[in-house]
């Protein structure tokens, strides 16, 4: 291959590697961004510090940016839950400090969404998408 083909390998090598740089300093953006706009009151702040993002090279020529909870309740915290019945896994009753007495159920009202991790990957896709525009158009 002469210089112009080494040439042009060498240039998409590092247009690639700026790409993957740049959209994990955005991820760490996103990420600072949804500790700091998560909706709901913290009690152990678990869930707010358990909030993470990253980038993961996809074959060769692709790159793919995450925002996740890290909770396994994050699910609800995101989308929300509807009214249902909480029962007892391994005892024959439900009781907590405060509780007059123990109970075989309790009636779970629902809890409403506190979404995080939607709007910020909303907000950051034109955000990347300019970026990675101004990046393979210089």
């Amino acid at each position: 291959m002469g210089d112009f083909g080494q040439g042009a390998i060498e240039y998409m090598k590092r247009k690639q590697a700026g790409t993957y740089a740049l959209m994990d300093n955005l991820s760490r953006k996103a990420e600072g961004d949804m500790k700091l706009a998560a909706p709901w009151k913290d009690r152990t702040t678990t869930a707010r510090r358990s909030l993470h993002s990253g980038v993961e090279q996809v074959g060769n020529d692709r790159v793919m940016m995450y925002l996740a909870h890290g909770v396994r309740y994050g699910g609800i915290l995101e989308e929300g839950s509807k009214p249902h019945i909480i029962r007892p896994k391994n005892k024959k009753a439900l009781y907590w400090k405060g509780a007059a007495h123990p109970v075989k159920a309790v009636k779970h009202p629902g809890t409403k969404p506190r979404a995080v991790v939607l709007p910020t990957a909303k907000k950051y896709k034109v955000k990347v998408r300019d970026t990675l525009v101004k990046w393979w158009s210089m």
